[in-house]
């Protein structure tokens, strides 16, 4: 009988051993838990309307900049402006003696004079002969004779009242005057210095207002320009191609521009397309030389895609952007960019409307990497402000005195909503 117990004693431990050691295998089969899906900001991606921003970088010149220089051969007397203050057009600024040139004058006057009393007896002999030769009195030979001595003093005439001109504008160009209007150079040139017109640079003048800028604009993002013209898919709402201008500090210059030259060729040593600016500058705060950023205004990327820049990385085959598929996985995406918005970048392909993309927790992100997606927490991103207002009403009338557990029960609702204010 003992036997017979200890027989089935030693059975049914068999029995219970083969089913806890079924049951270890059962839950070796089921496997490991799946990873947790990694809490990332994700966009969705519309086609818009889009403002494109577009900035390069500039350098300011004047409208007009001339070299003064002397006309006439001189001693410099004088200066008659301060260096670097602003002329006007035709005021003086430098002073050449002047005696030769007056001396010239008054000898071409004189000579001028001398011809008209030439003429004057030229003339008194052609009246005679013009007389005479009716009644016979002289021959033609006499006549003709009288009527080429009144054309040659004629012709001196003319020439004397040339040289008088001459010799008044010499005259004249000893006062060097201001061609343009604007901001003059340091003088050149001292006083008691002989100058002439081969070699002698007096001083310079810039016209500041309106004041240039030149633009280089690489030859890629004209290619962009003309293809996405081409597409429509980008338009300008001003004809004359407005621009804002910036220093190198950030100061908003205050006056808008338009482009008033392109260069039509490729500038073989940068790669870049020459563009020019004219804008206002009243007060001259803008300088030539001056380091300048310039906006281009009024251009609309048309039904476009833009991508945050945030969102967007780089590897050995270019840029591209973490997609989130049907499967709630990540996936790379390589991504084509055009210009840029004041959204972001405009993408040209890789992606399509409705795409989502993460744009936050992209360190923490792997390709094939489950992550929780924004569209999963979007209503509740959207309830955030509501709930935490009346999360902050029921503070509001929480007691001083409210125990842990109040605290655990009153802190509960709010957990969604801080899910939900990440997201955003």
């Amino acid at each position: 009988m003992h036997r017979l117990l200890s027989h089935i004693s030693f059975n049914v431990l068999i029995i219970v051993a083969g089913a806890l050691l079924l049951q270890a295998c059962g839950g070796e089969e089921s496997g490991p838990a799946k990873p947790e899906a990694t809490a990332v900001k994700t966009l969705t991606l519309t086609r818009r309307s889009v403002p494109i921003a577009i900035q390069y970088p500039g350098r300011a010149e004047g409208s007009k900049e001339v070299q003064v220089r002397a006309r006439v051969e001189g001693i410099l007397l004088s200066r008659e402006y301060k260096e670097g203050a602003s002329v006007e057009a035709d005021q003086l600024l430098f002073q050449i003696d002047d005696a030769p040139f007056r001396v010239d004058l008054e000898r071409a006057k004189a000579q001028l004079a001398q011809a008209n009393a030439a003429l004057s007896a030229a003339q008194r002999r052609w009246d005679r002969a013009s007389e005479l030769i009716k009644r016979d009195a002289i021959s033609r030979r006499e006549r003709d004779d009288a009527l080429s001595d009144l054309e040659a003093a004629q012709a001196t005439v003319q020439l004397q009242k040339a040289e008088v001109k001459s010799a008044q504008i010499d005259l004249d160009y000893t006062q060097v005057k201001a061609p343009i209007s604007g901001i003059t150079s340091r003088e050149e040139v001292s006083e008691g210095s002989l100058v002439g017109p081969s070699n002698s640079l007096l001083t310079r003048i810039t016209q500041l207002d309106p004041i240039w800028v030149n633009i280089s604009m690489p030859d890629s993002a004209l290619l962009n320009f003309r293809s996405m013209l081409k597409r429509d898919e980008l338009r300008f709402h001003d004809e004359n191609r407005k621009v804002r201008v910036e220093s190198g500090q950030g100061e908003e210059h205050g006056y808008t521009g338009a482009i008033n030259f392109t260069e039509s060729a490729v500038d073989r040593q940068t790669g870049t397309v020459q563009l020019r600016a004219s804008l206002p500058n009243p007060q001259g705060t803008l300088l030539p030389g001056q380091f300048v950023r310039v906006f281009l205004e009024g251009i609309e990327g048309v039904n476009a895609l833009t991508i945050p820049e945030q969102a967007i990385m780089q590897n050995a085959q270019g840029s591209y952007v973490y997609r989130i598929n049907d499967e709630g996985n990540a996936e790379t995406a390589l991504v084509s960019l055009g210009l840029k918005s004041e959204q972001g970048m405009i993408v040209t392909s890789g992606l399509e409307a409705g795409d989502r993309i993460i744009v936050e927790g992209l360190g923490r992100v792997r390709p094939g990497m489950p992550v929780k997606a924004a569209e999963q927490e979007k209503n509740k991103s959207q309830q955030a402000p509501v709930a935490q207002k009346s999360n902050k009403q029921e503070q509001g009338k929480q007691k001083p005195t409210s125990t842990s557990d109040d605290t655990e029960q009153q802190d509960k609702p709010s957990q969604p909503n801080n899910a939900a204010s990440e997201a955003k």
